[in-house]
């Protein structure tokens, strides 16, 4: 076989196992062109942000429409997605608790307890990595987990898809999204998808500069203890911006031995993420209690006495809690009980209501 030969056959086994384009035939005919898939229909759907915001990453081949959104809505609500018929998305992520829940943790269709507090899931779109250890790289992937997972809602993704295409009401609302009424599970996970983007977070009134400005001394004075390095030192995490998160995992010593729970390294194998887990944001911490990844604390009052001499230090502790350390151990901030009181009243401003009851994100009248 000469050189040629060799070439014209190999691209034509590539071709031909990929299904995109038909084995090549003698001579020097150019490659056939490919097929254009048709990713969305629709309407396309504009998020409204406030000045300074970036913009949200939104996935080439999954466009957010009207549409879409609003199929994803459905789905989130959506009981036909678990084993059972009895859970949905919503179960444990509940709009009235800023798509949180008010337990440490949830419980699946078959009575089994999870492990992980329900993470609050507004403005997950900016989120580069997702779940409380980073195990999911897009939304997309993420919807999936939870339809699948045996203490959860314990289903076949394809079982799901079937029931969704033997309903009365979804090929239709796939149709209008997709331009096809053949539900898939990409199609599924896309919508599902469009409408957690969709979920953004950031109407609150509390930080100068970014919302209305503070209304009392005491709110005043919680945020400089927010902002000072020596008390609460909160920002460097817990950023002064839209949402009160840079989005990235830091191991905030909740753990002796973080091998015990080794969050992010679990996903990366990477041993400077051990004991890492994703930085929540702020926003409307009086809804979402309990806290942290294991909800292990049932109020604000406890989460600052964490910070103040309760946390562990490893080798994976970041510098700026590393600096409140000595020997080895936590040491008392120089904070005054005032000082805690008037953080704890500056956090509760990080508020935005709307989240909680604008109907657009609610269950559906259907």
């Amino acid at each position: 076989m000469n050189k040629r030969s060799r070439i014209l056959n190999k691209r034509t086994i590539y071709a031909a196992g990929l299904a995109l384009i038909l084995p090549f035939a003698s001579g020097c005919r150019k490659d056939a062109p490919l097929p254009t898939k048709i990713i969305s229909c629709g309407t396309p759907y504009e998020l409204e942000l406030p000045q300074n915001t970036p913009p949200m990453p939104i996935p080439e081949d999954n466009p957010m429409t009207v549409e879409g959104i609003e199929l994803g809505r459905h789905l989130f609500y959506e009981k036909m997605l678990s084993g059972d018929n009895t859970q949905a998305c919503a179960s444990c992520h509940q709009q009235e608790h800023a798509f949180a829940e008010n337990t440490k943790f949830s419980t699946g269709i078959d009575g089994f307890e999870g492990t992980r507090n329900a993470m609050p899931i507004a403005n997950l779109g900016w989120s580069p990595k997702l779940f409380w250890d980073g195990k999911a790289n897009s939304l997309e992937e993420l919807v999936l987990f939870p339809i699948q997972s045996e203490v959860e809602m314990h289903e076949s993704v394809f079982r799901a898809v079937r029931k969704l295409q033997q309903s009365d009401k979804y090929p239709a609302m796939f149709y209008q999204a997709f331009c096809d009424s053949t539900i898939t599970v990409e199609t599924m996970s896309k919508a599902l998808a469009q409408f957690m983007r969709s979920i953004v977070s950031y109407n609150y009134r509390s930080v100068p500069g970014i919302g209305n400005e503070l209304r009392n001394e005491v709110q005043k004075r919680g945020f400089e203890v927010f902002v000072d390095e020596n008390k609460g030192d909160c920002f460097h995490c817990h950023t002064v911006t839209t949402f009160t998160t840079n989005f990235k995992f830091e191991n905030n010593g909740l753990n002796e031995n973080p091998e015990s729970d080794p969050g992010l390294y679990a996903q990366t194998g990477n041993p400077d993420d051990m004991g890492k887990f994703k930085i929540p944001s702020l926003i409307n911490l009086r809804h979402t209690a309990p806290y942290m990844h294991d909800g292990r604390f049932s109020n604000l009052m406890e989460v600052l006495d964490f910070y103040d001499t309760g946390f562990h230090v490893s080798p994976t502790l970041p510098i700026d809690l590393r600096k409140h350390t000595k020997d080895g151990k936590s040491v008392p901030r120089l904070w005054s009980e005032r000082d805690k009181l008037d953080l704890l009243a500056f956090l509760l401003t990080l508020e935005d209501t709307t989240l909680l009851t604008n109907p657009k994100w609610a269950r559906p009248e259907d």
